[in-house]
């Protein structure tokens, strides 16, 4: 807290306002002063995120929920508050960015912290990708992702969002609430929350493309899969399962998790 009256009055004040019962009247009173020039700076750092790494000139916590809010930038998982102070000071410039895949994929890396690596794919097998440490790759036309057995390239709007969690998130067989004394706030087979599945479908929609539609955000829990050069969908994966020699079977690939896409 700032103390400049009470330090400034025993420093410059007469002996009667240093000791004795003057001490007490002046500590009472800059007491008030200084808290009222507190709350004139606490009010100043509540307007501006100053993102200041050592925290000292960070706004306070509840002004940092207000304008991430206002400046829909959702934060991080585990981030501290002056990162998360420093990233709304360029909200604007981001904004400008939004349909960009390595806006979307910057925005997702934001939230889920330095771990994870990420791909996004569309009909026409476009790919983009975006490695752990924020190296950005594409290929173009590749022709090569095929969910399933449309042709007629009129559902030309559809595109997938992979994410590699790379340990944030592991296989899990916990079923949420569905069944008496799961825990509610597990998701289907993975150790993902429902919170943090709705953020990144919340994330997915916000900086999509516009008039595009994310048909799954596909957990990739096996960092090799999913591969540009060989994807794995064979035009069924539509449908969760298939049937194969007159047996149902699963017809996705089972070291991923398939989220419900926006």
């Amino acid at each position: 807290m700032i103390t400049p009256f009470r330090a400034l009055r025993r420093k410059l004040g007469p002996r009667w306002l240093t000791e004795g019962e003057g001490e007490l009247v002046g500590v009472a009173i800059d007491t008030l002063k200084d808290a009222f020039v507190q709350r004139a700076f606490d009010g100043l750092m509540a307007r501006f995120p100053q993102g200041d790494p050592t925290g000292a000139t960070t706004a306070p916590e509840d002004a940092l929920v207000a304008m991430g809010r206002d400046r829909r930038v959702v934060r991080g998982l585990n981030e501290t508050s002056p990162n998360y102070a420093a990233r709304m000071l360029t909200w604007i410039e981001d904004r400008k960015r939004a349909g960009n895949p390595f806006q979307l994929m910057k925005e997702l890396a934001d939230y889920t912290g330095p771990l994870c690596s990420f791909r996004t794919v569309d009909v026409r097998g476009n790919w983009y990708s975006r490695a752990v440490d924020g190296t950005k790759s594409v290929l173009l036309k590749q022709a090569n992702w095929q969910w399933d057995t449309d042709t007629t390239g009129l559902r030309w709007s559809r595109f997938w969002v992979i994410i590699y969690p790379n340990g944030l998130w592991v296989s899990s067989g916990v079923l949420g609430a569905k069944v008496l004394g799961d825990d509610p706030t597990r998701t289907l087979g993975s150790t993902a929350t429902a919170e943090q599945v709705a953020t990144l479908r919340h994330l997915v929609n916000d900086w999509k493309p516009g008039g595009t539609r994310c048909v799954n955000v596909i957990l990739a829990l096996d960092p090799a899969s999913f591969d540009p050069s060989a994807p794995e969908p064979d035009g069924l994966w539509a449908a969760q399962s298939k049937t194969v020699a007159g047996v149902q079977v699963p017809s996705r690939l089972a070291t991923a998790r398939y989220l419900d896409g926006v």
